[in-house]
């Protein structure tokens, strides 16, 4: 990624495929938002940034690398897959990571030693939320190796085709 990019990336603000952290919370949130984005159409994490787009940069890269990696691996399942880039922005180093749309949906997040059906997640505007039942239906059957959809005809719908 250029320069030009990242600026403009803060620039534009959070957004669907886009999100700013200051630094390093939790794994559990962090995790949270990469399931979002790899649910929906992917997106961007950057890390040193505040939600006023104030450039704060991170203490440690390679501390927030290990995390990133941690909260991927652990607390997602599948583990979902990203790239990451140190950007140097205003003598400030700004991590990005980089998470396409994944072909393995849907994705939970894993808490308290258990995976919950109901902890799917996909982006929404500049937000995380829960995925609905019918949401997690609809990524499961939209990865590339989904059975058919199977559509039942009952009689009433049989009478209709006849009479057409």
């Amino acid at each position: 990624m250029y320069l030009v990019e990242l600026n403009e990336l803060i620039e534009n603000g959070e957004n669907d495929t886009v999100e700013f952290k200051r630094k390093f919370s939790s794994p559990e949130k962090i995790a949270k938002e990469m399931i979002a984005f790899a649910n929906s159409k992917g997106g961007k994490i950057l890390f040193g940034i505040d939600d006023d787009k104030t450039i704060r940069g991170v203490e440690s890269e390679k501390g927030e690398l290990e995390l990133i990696s941690t909260a991927a691996g652990f607390y997602c399942e599948p583990e979902v897959e990203f790239t990451t880039e140190i950007m140097l922005l205003k003598n400030k180093d700004i991590v990005v990571v980089n998470i396409e749309e994944s072909k393995t949906k849907p994705h939970r997040l894993i808490s308290a030693d258990s995976i919950d059906e109901n902890k799917v997640y996909v982006r929404l505007n500049d937000k995380s939320i829960l995925a609905s039942k019918e949401t997690v239906k609809i990524l499961r059957n939209s990865n590339h190796d989904s059975p058919p959809v199977q559509i039942y005809i009952g009689d009433m719908e049989k009478s209709l085709f006849e009479f057409l």
